[in-house]
């Protein structure tokens, strides 16, 4: 029998190349802000508001209607000025029947506001906190509330103001002002109870609010950072004249867990204060 060449033979497996470690699978990067925010419809595709909702608004907000203008007098604001502010600040877009919040302006937003909760922390600032949507906002704004607190912030937090107008007070819920009848919290634009805020707060160093609350602070001269919807586009509007406010892009009725993302973006660089 001819032995065949060690060339025309089968390998050994002595002979083959050893197989190469198997690699590890990639680890997968963190989701980012804009992504986490989009998931909850916070930002992207709006949960409740379309073009002729928008445009409706527009249109009152153009002939100065205090559900639009939240109680801020800006004067006259044209409708070509509100779609701008809309574009500029919330990076809206009605290419589809529902309108949109860009997720980078509101992933800018947060991070402008977070470095200015930073400076006002380290001054041992005042701050005051209101919300009219507690249902959705409370929480949010009740963990900044904390965390500025924890930093060195002076938060607001007097307890109760009121009964004023309709037998409604203001009750603080973890340093978060909210409007109540006594039984229950309730959503409130803002528009005449926002002064009342004001009123029992003086002139803090910081307001982080949204709707008529901003409003009045704006109104007031007093620095403001407001969580805006795009039915609050007046607030952008005065951001775009350069009125003391720092809209923060989202849609503002999502379920409360919605807003931790963004929690986190505006609160992860505050440290407590050493005891």
């Amino acid at each position: 029998m001819t032995r065949r060449p060690r060339r025309n033979r089968p390998p050994r497996l002595d002979d083959l190349p050893a197989s190469p470690a198997t690699a590890a699978p990639p680890t997968p990067s963190p989701p980012t802000l804009g992504r986490l925010l989009v998931e909850r419809r916070v930002s992207g595709p709006h949960a409740r508001l379309g073009q002729a909702e928008v445009s409706s608004l527009l249109g009152r907000l153009a002939v100065g209607h205090a559900g639009a203008t939240l109680g801020l007098d800006l004067g006259r604001v044209p409708r070509e000025e509100a779609e701008a502010a809309l574009e500029a600040v919330w990076g809206a877009s009605s290419s589809g029947p529902r309108m949109s919040i860009d997720p980078d302006r509101t992933t800018a937003a947060a991070a402008r506001a977070a470095d200015r909760f930073l400076e006002v922390a380290r001054d041992h600032g005042r701050v005051a906190l209101a919300t009219g949507r507690p249902a959705s906002l409370l929480s949010c704004y009740g963990a900044i509330a904390d965390a500025l607190d924890d930093a060195g912030a002076r938060v607001v937090d007097l307890g109760a103001f009121g009964p004023f107008r309709g037998n409604r007070s203001l009750w603080w819920v973890d340093g978060v002002a909210v409007v109540t009848d006594g039984a229950s919290l309730l959503a409130d634009d803002g528009i005449t109870t926002g002064d009342e805020w004001l009123f029992s707060v003086g002139r803090p160093d910081l307001l982080v609010c949204d709707r008529g609350f901003a409003a009045a602070g704006v109104t007031a001269g007093i620095e403001t950072v407001a969580l805006a919807d795009l039915d609050a586009v007046v607030l952008g509007v005065a951001e775009r004249r350069d009125r003391p406010v720092r809209v923060i892009p989202i849609d503002e009725q999502r379920p409360p867990g919605a807003y931790d993302p963004i929690v986190e973006a505006l609160t992860q660089s505050l440290e407590p204060c050493p005891p």
